[in-house]
């Protein structure tokens, strides 16, 4: 082969590794730990429960089932809602809209793939 065409098959093989190496990266364990520590630092529970696995999830929904029938009304009955506690709760913003001529009140928000409005159920 002539190093004419040996030189940009080299850069190719270069690039290739190079983009594989950001690959694994980004897709790597510790990239999925710092984002799970991230989301929970942040109070996300949405993001953070979506981080763990499906086992993990499963245990958690069982211990938060057996947590409720213990303590009805006062421990959810959801691994999700488990996983953060009140924390998770305190931490959707609360936002206050007064209409003209009308009276005050809160909305919450939530977020799920952004900020979305959470409306109460009639």
């Amino acid at each position: 082969m002539s190093a004419h065409l040996r030189s940009p098959i080299l850069l190719l093989l270069a690039a290739a590794a190079l983009a594989a190496a950001c690959a694994q990266r980004e897709g790597s364990p510790e990239a999925a730990y710092r984002a799970f520590v991230r989301a929970v630092a942040d109070r996300d529970g949405d993001r953070a429960w979506a981080l763990l696995s499906k086992d993990t999830q499963a245990w958690l929904d069982a211990r938060a089932r057996e947590a409720a029938a213990h303590a009805p009304g006062v421990v959810p009955p959801s691994g999700r809602e488990l996983l953060l506690g009140d924390a998770a709760r305190a931490a959707r913003p609360v936002v206050e809209v007064k209409e003209e001529g009308g009276a005050a009140r809160e909305v919450e928000l939530v977020r799920e793939q952004g900020w979305r409005v959470r409306l109460p159920p009639p």
